[in-house]
Order: C-alpha cells, then sequence, then structure tokens
C-alpha cells in the first residue's frame, strides 16, 4: 500500500489581486432601484439545518429529528421524523445511557443519494449506532415521498435489535463526511472525525473506521468491504488524544477529495488543514495522498514583510464548482472553462487550538493545480509515511 503525505509541502494561494482592509465602494450604487422589493423563495425548517443535497431538482435537508423533501421553489413536498427516539427505535443494538430512559434527539450526520438501483436517500443519524437508513425514492415514474418506504441498511438489523457488522458501521457521532462515487458499482468513500473528549462510544458499539470504502451489496440490504484494505485507523497511541476532523468532501476526475482539519504532528498542539486525495477507481486504499493546505494573504501595496502575511490556517467550509464562462477568473487562475475551482473558507485558529477567530478568508483554488503540487512533490520524492495512521514517519519515495 502506497502512502503518500507529503512533507513540508504547503500551498500558499495569495487572494488577488490585491487585499484590502475594506471594500471599495460600489460604482454601481447610483443605479440601483433601492424601492423595489424582492420576494426570493424560502424554507425555514422546525430544527437546526445540518446536511442538504439534491436529486432529480429535489431538495433533501437533513436536520436535527427531520429530514424534508423540498421543491425547486422551495415547497415542502414530504417530511420524515428521524427522532427523537427511543431506544427501542433506534437502528441496531441498544445502547445504554446513563440516567436517561427517554427518547433522544436524532442528529444528522450524513445525507447522501444513490441513482444506480433505485433513487435511493441514505440518511446516517447519531442515534443509530453508526447505521444509515435507506429511503426508496422512486416507485415507476413517480417520486416517493421521503417519508414512505424507510429501513435501516444494515444485514439483518431491525429497530432495537441486531449487533451491526463492521462495514454496515458507517459513521462516528464526532462527525463524518460521506461521498457517493457511483461506477459500475455504488462506492462510499467515508471520512469519520476524531475528537477528543467528544464523548466516548459506548463499548457495545463497533467503532467506525477513521477512512474507509465499502460498496453497497446488491442485495440492496447493506455494506461491504473490498477487502481488509479498505479501511485505516489512528494507530491505537492516537485514538482519543488526536484532534482529526473531516469538514469536506468531493469527486473530481479520477480522485476523491477529502478536506480534513488535524493537529500538524503528534507532538504539537498546532492545528492546520490538509486535502487528502484517494483514486475514486481504486477498490482498496492503495494510492492516498495528503498535503498540507493554507489561505494566505499579502498586501501588494507594500514591500512585503512578515507584518503584512496573514495565514489562514483552519477550514471552515468549503464547495467545488465549474469555471463559468468569466474571462477574468479564468485569467487571475489561469483556468479554461468547464475546470473544477475549490472555494474555500478558512479562519485564523487561536493559538495552538482547532478553534477559530473571527478573522478570516475565502480562497479559490483550482484542482488542476492542486493536482500539479501533489504531482511535484511526489516527483522530488518529497515524501513521508502517515505516522496518524501507520506509527511511522520514514522518509519514502514512489513513482508517479
Amino acid at each position: 500500500m502506497n502512502l503518500l503525505p507529503l512533507r513540508a509541502a504547503i500551498l500558499l494561494w495569495a487572494l488577488s489581486p490585491s487585499v484590502q482592509n475594506h471594500c471599495d465602494k460600489s460604482s454601481e450604487t447610483s443605479k440601483l432601484n433601492l424601492s423595489v422589493t424582492y420576494e426570493l423563495p424560502t424554507f425555514t425548517a422546525d430544527f437546526p439545518i445540518q446536511n442538504m443535497v439534491i436529486l432529480d431538482d429535489i431538495i433533501y435537508v437533513g436536520a436535527v429529528n427531520r429530514i424534508y423533501a423540498l421543491a425547486p421553489n422551495l415547497t415542502k413536498l414530504s417530511e420524515y421524523h428521524t427522532g427523537p427516539l427511543l431506544a427501542s427505535e433506534v437502528c441496531g443494538l441498544t445502547q445504554t445511557r446513563t440516567g436517561s430512559t427517554g427518547r433522544v434527539d436524532n442528529h444528522n450526520i450524513a445525507l447522501v443519494v444513490e441513482n444506480i438501483y433505485d433513487k435511493g436517500l441514505y440518511s446516517c443519524g447519531s442515534a443509530d449506532n453508526g447505521v444509515c437508513r435507506r429511503h426508496v425514492l422512486d416507485e415507476g415514474y413517480s417520486l416517493k415521498g421521503v417519508d414512505e418506504d424507510v429501513y435501516c441498511f444494515a444485514d439483518k438489523i431491525m429497530p432495537g435489535e441486531g449487533h451491526p457488522i463492521d462495514p454496515d458501521v458507517v459513521v462516528s457521532p464526532s462527525g463524518s463526511q460521506v461521498l457517493n462515487v457511483e461506477s459500475n458499482v455504488i462506492t462510499f468513500f467515508v471520512g469519520n472525525s476524531e475528537i477528543p473528549n467528544a464523548g466516548s462510544i459506548s463499548s457495545n458499539a463497533s467503532r467506525p473506521h477513521t477512512i474507509s470504502q465499502r460498496k453497497m451489496k446488491t442485495s440492496q440490504n447493506g455494506f461491504t468491504f473490498f477487502s481488509n484494505l479498505s479501511y485505516m485507523d489512528l494507530i491505537p497511541s492516537l485514538q482519543g488524544n488526536y484532534y482529526l476532523r473531516y469538514v469536506y468532501s468531493f469527486h473530481s476526475g479520477h480522485f476523491t477529495y477529502f478536506l480534513t482539519v488535524q493537529q500538524v504532528s503528534k507532538d504539537t498542539q498546532a492545528y492546520h488543514t490538509r486535502i487528502v486525495r484517494m483514486c475514486s477507481s481504486d477498490l482498496v486504499i492503495r494510492r492516498y495522498v495528503e498535503m498540507p493546505l493554507e489561505c494566505i494573504s499579502t498586501d501588494k501595496r507594500r514591500r512585503r514583510s512578515t507584518k503584512d502575511v496573514k495565514v489562514f490556517n483552519i477550514l471552515q467550509a468549503a464547495h467545488v464548482t465549474k469555471v463559468g464562462n468569466d474571462a477574468e477568473l479564468q485569467r487571475q487562475l489561469k483556468v479554461e472553462e468547464g475546470e473544477d475551482l475549490l472555494f474555500a473558507a478558512f479562519a485564523q485558529g487561536k493559538p495552538d487550538s482547532p478553534e477559530p477567530t473571527p478573522n478570516s478568508a475565502v480562497c479559490v483554488m483550482s484542482l488542476k493545480h492542486i493536482n500539479n503540487m501533489f504531482k511535484m512533490y511526489m516527483q522530488r520524492c518529497n515524501t513521508i509515511d502517515p505516522y496518524h495512521f501507520t506509527g511511522s514517519d520514514k522518509t519514502s519515495c514512489y513513482n508517479v
């Protein structure tokens, strides 16, 4: 298994063409008719919204204790109650919660759609022992409501009974990123956060793997791993005391990507953001690479000094989209229409903490340029083993 994190490889993306501490006054303000009232479609959920996906123009919204299906104009089509749940209503083995015999809230950890076998929606909640629920959305030619055909997506698991097998334990209570890549099979790539002091996993529950890939069974009653090389876990000495948070995941070209916030190393309390890349076509974790990623701004009006450089190291949110017909953007980023761009919102972290300060910035990055950086550092053999997964930090060299 080739494991390729990059040593001292930091992407430096400067905000361009210049960075100022104020916004220029718009020259178009005088042309605006400020008396016009704009009525935009809105939807207000009854509970905090946590995830959102779209399938066939239907918007599925995952919230605490609810999943909503919305029309393109944000009209509510259906609503499914995921909680609060009694112990007998959760997927799989009932977990004992000290001092609580009532209902528990079900937070939406992940929401994923698939479109090969049936139109399916997978909702993974905090109360379901790491198991996801599958919602079958279509029947014939009509779209079914998200509340009509729902079951625990785990082999031989019924609400309140049974113990989920290893591949069916998908998500972590600390948070997860789940990405579905469809080819001739449905492959789920999963990154599970490991947050110290965020609450322990019950001794009766299976521990989810830190990073993994699994396929949906053709019997449509659970998942299976391609092999025992389809997952990696934090080494035992770091479990419970190493900060690793998966913030965003996406698919571009031949690769699957995760964006994480984690400790710079096992021996420091400094934190930074990393971009993880895996080959989407691999059936095992064979070509894995990660690289530090930062958003840096400089004031080009002055002679550059350390005081003029601001480093934003803690990722808050991200989104990938295509380059549009924007000649100026294409010129500045040296990209062409149709290429993938990563928009990433960063914050400056508090000293020796993953917590953000109010200082933030957004950087726009070309996936083509990011991949060129990966290639350059691998060709130069600036690679080491990922200590948090292997327990080794030896220098290695791999052919690209």
